[in-house]
């Protein structure tokens, strides 16, 4: 989520070089989606909670109804590419800075991470069964640090723990008051950083592929995720490997990293878990769902040219009981799409000959399940997992349940305005090991995108969808594009797949991590690596979210009003 490999690196920092090795990914996929069960709904307030809703009549052609419009036309007038250094929004909206990177949030005076990503909502009154949409704690993670706008260019143990306390998830209290939002200093705010006592659970903790620990130091990388059923956060750790090199000589082990770890907002006293059961890969997000039998599922992508998509599922069924569904993620089954025969493999050591077989150098690749899972990657490729152009954002249709995969796109294979991609599972059964897929849409001049990263869905089922292209401005295909962007996107009807632009961000940043309140009334979103190309701070390429009296860009969450809200 953070850039695409097209980018100079002798124009670049040591963090900016790092980065560029998060790559992109490569083309699959031809065939027709069916309908999928509702009772897959994403763990989504704003979404699960709001279903057969309509709105407004937003200019649609007279004989459509209300409810058609909701789902096939834009509620705001489209707007044209623009590289303002400036978040470009319709007429009729505004947007507000919030949580800025280094604004003090806790009691203690931590302050905010740097570039901000996923951003979980959960209602400040979720545990008593409330989804209040002016009170919530937000989740914002935080994927890697600019050394140049950090100060920390000198690779000194001082400079090292700043980034990696620059890294992990906030968790923020925010309140609105008076229509505007503020961050509320809770007691229950907290930064979950690089240096942050975390636990190892499922088959690879304690194995000798952790060097066997049971405890590890900080959540680094982290990039989307996913909210659970319980109201959990599922943070997930991306690029993560080069942080070796970055930090070296202060004690920092990559096989800690690269993994799904579940935080608990409300609960500052539970310890935060990392998820091996899931694999250990460049994790994008967490796209979670229901089976048929009651049973979680996390879909995944590993977000790398020529990597693979993958889904979770848990063995026991979610039980309505928070204590011990803060549990359920130890155990479970982790799969790889085969998108050539449409079918879901097992990564099991003991089932699958495959992995059995599996060699490098005439040496055998595993030995044991937990070796399996802590290199998920090679696992996937040795049993027929289909490499992808570079999975990024993964979620599952509100209304049937269909699963949507932005490929954001793949230079080694000439993908390089990437596509989304619609799967439907066999029997409506996000637990069926079948499935059939097809391309929602391609990117390029004639769609007007270019690059989709992450996506999040209105309850009327529409996509909405950012990109992530770190080349614009200096590569001629992609002209007609704009800065980085953020796109309406019917998902039936006569518009089906044509992207209508919302809105546009500041010069150089990504918008991430975008996230509806439950009223649908606020939109917050991410503005991650404003400037991120200035070569130093007398030569700044962007000014966006400074503070008075500096000209340093920052990293942000910005909440986005304008909206009616979900109709009844």
């Amino acid at each position: 989520m953070s850039h695409s490999p097209e980018q100079t690196p002798e124009k670049r920092s040591f963090w900016h070089q790092l980065l560029d090795t998060r790559i992109s990914r490569r083309s699959a996929i031809t065939t027709a989606a069916a309908t999928a069960a509702a009772a897959s709904l994403p763990v989504s307030f704003a979404q699960a909670q709001q279903s057969g809703v309509t709105t407004a009549n937003n200019g649609a052609p007279i004989g459509v109804t209300p409810r058609e419009n909701a789902r096939t036309y834009p509620p705001f007038r489209p707007i044209e590419p623009t590289r303002a250094d400036d978040l470009t929004l319709p007429p009729g909206f505004r947007y507000q800075i919030l949580a800025p990177w280094g604004e003090e949030f806790t009691q203690d005076g931590r302050t905010i991470g740097f570039n901000h990503d996923f951003i979980g909502y959960f209602p400040a009154d979720m545990l008593e069964g409330g989804h209040s949409s002016t009170d919530a704690y937000l989740t914002i993670n935080h994927e890697y640090v600019n050394s140049l706008f950090l100060g920390t260019e000198e690779r000194t143990p001082a400079n090292i723990e700043k980034e990696k306390r620059a890294m992990g998830v906030s968790v923020v209290r925010v309140r609105q008051q008076g229509g505007e939002w503020k961050v509320v200093k809770d007691a229950k705010n907290r930064a979950v950083d690089g240096l942050y006592d975390i636990e190892l659970t499922g088959p690879v903790r304690g194995t000798d592929a952790v060097k066997g620990a049971t405890m590890v130091k900080g959540t680094v990388g982290n990039c989307s995720g996913g909210q659970t059923p319980w109201g959990t956060l599922l943070t997930c750790e991306e690029n993560v490997d080069g942080y070796v090199k970055a930090w070296e000589g202060s004690g920092y082990e990559a096989m800690h990293q690269g993994w799904v770890t579940e935080i608990d907002p409300f609960d500052p006293a539970w310890t935060p878990k990392k998820r091996t059961g899931m694999g250990r890969f460049r994790h994008e997000n967490v796209a979670p769902g229901r089976t048929a039998d009651g049973r979680f599922v996390g879909y995944m992508g590993d977000d790398m040219q020529d990597s693979c998509v993958y889904k979770f599922v848990s063995r026991q069924p979610i039980s309505g009981d928070r204590a011990a569904d803060r549990n359920l993620l130890e155990d479970g089954d982790l799969y790889v799409a085969n998108f050539g025969n449409g079918t879901w493999v097992l990564l099991d050591y003991d089932k699958n000959k495959k992995l059995q077989d599996a060699k490098k150098d005439d040496k055998p690749l595993f030995s044991s399940q937990a070796e399996v899972l802590a290199d998920a990657r090679a696992a996937a490729l040795a049993v027929g997992g289909t490499p992808v152009d570079r999975p990024e954002d993964i979620e599952i249709h509100p209304l049937n349940g269909d699963v949507y995969i932005a490929l954001t796109n793949n230079s080694k294979h000439g993908n390089y305005f990437g596509h989304i991609v619609r799967l439907t599972e066999e029997g409506s059964d996000h637990a069926a090991t079948s499935f059939k897929w097809d391309v929602f849409a391609y990117g390029g001049p004639s769609a007007g995108f270019a690059s989709p990263d992450n996506l999040v869905f209105d309850p009327y089922g529409n996509l909405w969808m950012v990109t992530d292209n770190s080349d614009l401005g200096t590569n001629p295909i992609k002209d007609f594009h704009g800065n980085n962007a953020m796109f309406f996107m019917p998902t039936e009807g006569p518009n089906a797949g044509k992207a209508y632009r919302f809105a546009v961000g500041p010069v150089e940043a990504e918008m991430t991590g975008p996230t509806w309140s439950p009223d649908g009334k606020t939109l917050f979103v991410s503005i991650q690596h404003p400037g991120e190309d200035s070569e130093s701070l007398d030569k700044l390429t962007s000014n966006f979210a400074a503070k008075p009296g500096s000209r340093i860009p920052r990293p942000t969450l910005v909440a986005i009003q304008g909206f009616p809200g979900w109709k009844a």
